[in-house]
């Protein structure tokens, strides 16, 4: 629990567990969370205490970390955290924070050598976490102990190449965690992939409108007519949900189809796309070509977002979905309804409007997130109604 959302927590009337004014449970037939979820401060500082650090988190590709020594900072919720390279070749990661003032260690990716330094105080710490110097010790009264001023670990684990972290310690397995994704993707043999481009631009939009946006089906005939919706049979998605992912069967058009698929793909993989969207902000998409592309989107106020894209491929030359042009202009159209949406939202008279059978995976991330802060605001709201698998 966080401070935070037991202050601004109460039971209305009818018993519903609220935040600042907002029910933490989704309306009848599972109708979308209201406006004020993606206006209030009180709800995104949330956020970031609770559902960030209770899940597991994507922080990055182990190659970008390959080497000893090899560091990548991310944020995860309103925790900064490092993921660095032993000199035994294991991946560990830190809360990325001197534990004397609180400086951070590291930011961006790069390589620290044996050691990483606080730039404030010279503070120096093992790659295993150990405190081991620290300039004019003598001077501190009472001398300090540095076995007990090392750096916080935190869970980490990986999947395909993937890493993950996980805050709070508390998440399920991370393979159980994912459900029926690796099983799903496991055909593209992502862990054997090649890295292609890489985008990394700023939205000025909530995060989770473009989350919404992100794992939302209706939308790609009108946002992406001029990209990608000629590529694909809209006719022909399915959807399915879990607890903690969701994804989306999307089959190409025979034209787009290669002549051969993957040779390991099967199923509904070989036919088209998987859109794998995992809690609470990551979609990772497998193609039919060998290839694949892994989003995901980070909040960095409550009107505005990190957004990433990660093209990885057996064959990068030859894939469709794998050049930067492409994404780009994918990019370009969500960038542009998310923040039209970011403008609209704070309508005094917007009420959310009922939900599309396109929109199952939307109702996966709404309501895992309404329990999440349920939780942490010490009440339950009760079992949502869940979704079938398959289109509603």
């Amino acid at each position: 629990m966080t401070v935070s959302v037991r202050a601004e927590s109460r039971i209305d009337a009818g018993g519903t567990q609220t935040l600042d004014g907002v029910a933490l449970t989704l309306g009848p037939d599972n109708s979308p969370m209201p406006a004020r979820a993606y206006t209030s401060p009180a709800f995104y500082e949330a956020e970031l205490e609770t559902v960030f650090p209770s899940s597991w988190v994507f922080v990055g590709h182990e190659r970008w970390a390959a080497q000893p020594g090899d560091f990548m900072a991310e944020t995860v919720g309103s925790e900064p955290v490092v993921v660095v390279r032993g000199l035994d070749g294991e991946l560990r990661a830190y809360s990325n924070v001197c534990p004397h003032r609180a400086s951070l260690l590291a930011e961006g990716r790069g390589n620290c050598g044996r050691r990483l330094v606080c730039p404030y105080h010279g503070w120096t710490f093992d790659l295993d976490g150990r405190l081991t110097g620290v300039p004019r010790r003598r001077l501190f009264d009472p001398p300090i102990d540095p076995a007990r001023l090392g750096l916080r670990p935190l869970r980490l684990d990986t999947w395909e190449g993937l890493v993950f972290v996980n805050v709070s310690g508390d998440a399920p397995a991370l393979i159980d965690y994912l459900e029926d994704v690796p099983r799903l993707l496991g055909g593209h043999q992502i862990a054997g992939m090649g890295l292609g481009a890489f985008l990394d631009d700023p939205i000025a939009a909530n995060w989770k409108l473009v989350m919404d946006n992100a794992i939302c089906d209706y939308h790609l005939s009108m946002v992406h007519r001029s990209s990608i919706a000629a590529l694909v049979d809209l006719d022909g998605v399915r959807d399915r949900a879990g607890a903690t992912t969701a994804v989306a069967a999307v089959p190409w058009t025979a034209s787009a189809r290669p002549a051969e698929p993957w040779p390991t793909l099967t199923g509904d993989a070989a036919r088209g796309s998987l859109g794998c969207y995992v809690f609470p902000n990551l979609h990772v998409i497998g193609f039919p070509t060998g290839g694949a592309t892994v989003m995901w989107w980070t909040p960095t106020g409550i009107a505005g977002t990190r957004a990433r894209v990660l093209s990885l491929s057996h064959q990068p030359d030859d894939d469709v979905r794998a050049g930067a042009e492409l994404l780009a202009a994918v990019q370009r159209e969500d960038f542009d309804v998310c923040e039209r949406m970011q403008r609209g939202i704070r309508s005094n008279g917007f009420r959310p409007g009922p939900r599309h059978g396109e929109e199952l995976r939307i109702v996966t991330f709404q309501r895992r997130l309404m329990e999440m802060l349920a939780t942490a605001a010490g009440e339950r709201t009760g079992p949502t109604p869940r979704p079938a698998g398959g289109r509603p």
